[in-house]
């Protein structure tokens, strides 16, 4: 109820909001959050549960644009979550002996141990990379999943048009969102001396 009042004050019925904006851009959403958890079934689940939190947080908006930044925002952190949640429940379930299976392969013990470590490094670099977007200002964390976060999704000037985003200013963000990130990359490789291929 207090949901209905907050939209009616706003001016703007919120459920038809997100409605509206699912139907123009959940496909581009869901595709999103495919490549990052790798099961549609569970895109799904995170898709729906972003907007469930948005309409439940019961937030006031004026424009259907703030809606459809806040919701952006919440699928993408949902996904995050998710990536998390899964990644920790994997690595619960590795069994003890893990290690010698991952290490028949290997020509030597010394192979093996630089790719166990290598392998390390990345998982850490993907949580930095999740940590460093969660950081972002919405607008540049925004630019990001429409221009570089999605590799199937269109150039950024169709990225633009589609969702009514002027091509300078598009580019702009996703630019000063790039350089905020790889700050806080190389900040993060410093302090945590990891090792990390910055592009």
């Amino acid at each position: 109820m207090s949901q209905e009042i907050t939209g009616a004050q706003a001016g703007l019925d919120i459920r038809e909001a997100v409605g509206n904006l699912i139907e123009r851009h959940g496909r581009k959403w869901l595709r999103f959050v495919r490549r990052m958890v790798r099961n549609p079934a569970d895109a799904e689940d995170v898709l729906q549960e972003a907007v469930r939190k948005v309409l439940a947080r019961g937030r006031g908006f004026h424009t259907q644009e703030q809606v459809r930044m806040y919701l952006s925002r919440a699928v993408g952190n949902m996904a995050i979550d998710f990536y998390h949640r899964r990644r920790r429940e994997c690595l619960r379930e590795l069994p003890l002996h893990e290690h010698r299976i991952a290490c028949v392969d290997a020509r030597n013990p010394h192979d093996c141990l630089e790719e166990r470590e290598r392998a390390a490094e990345r998982a850490r670099a993907v949580e930095l990379l999740a940590e460093g977007l969660g950081r972002l200002p919405p607008k540049q964390y925004e630019a990001l999943c429409l221009t570089v976060l999605d590799p199937e999704g269109a150039s950024i000037r169709e990225a633009g048009t589609e969702n009514g985003i002027p091509y300078s200013t598009l580019r702009h963000r996703s630019m000063k969102g790039i350089r905020r990130l790889r700050t806080f990359l190389h900040h993060a490789a410093r302090t945590s001396r990891l090792r990390l291929v910055l592009a």
